[in-house]
């Protein structure tokens, strides 16, 4: 009996590794839509988490994350004088070979029918893909 389990044990580890590996990378284009999601509710933690701060020396911190509060109050004016958000689509994604980084071009859609497009570099951290700080 137990040498029948066996094979069934390392079956369900090998699929939970799997479905552990999948899901913990997510989408570069996740990122970007949490942050625009985000900065239309003026949540700016959560958009705070969508942006990669590595780059940043300790002594800068509270004036990145300070750019970042300013930026999304900004985003958020933006899409309430558009009559707010309506869609956004990922145009172009490019990941590199390592899967270390990425570009996005976003195309935010407005509910007035306006659009804009940005293009965004992301950095992969840990198997989370944040936005790179300008």
């Amino acid at each position: 009996m137990r040498l029948a389990s066996r094979p069934y044990s390392i079956f369900l580890l090998a699929l939970f590794a799997l479905l552990l590996s999948a899901c913990s990378g997510g989408k570069p284009e996740s990122a970007i839509e949490d942050f625009y999601r985000a900065a239309a509710k003026g949540d700016v933690e959560t958009a705070t988490e969508q942006i990669s701060f590595a780059q940043v020396p300790a002594a800068q911190m509270v004036q990145a994350k300070g750019k970042v509060q300013m930026i999304v109050g900004e985003m958020q004016n933006r899409i309430k004088a558009n009559d707010g958000l309506d869609k956004i689509e990922m145009d172009q994604v490019t990941v590199d070979e390592a899967g270390k980084t990425a570009q996005v071009r976003a195309r935010i859609k407005y509910k007035n029918g306006k659009d804009q497009t940005q293009v965004h570099k992301l950095v992969n951290e840990d198997g989370t893909w944040k936005i790179l700080l300008k």
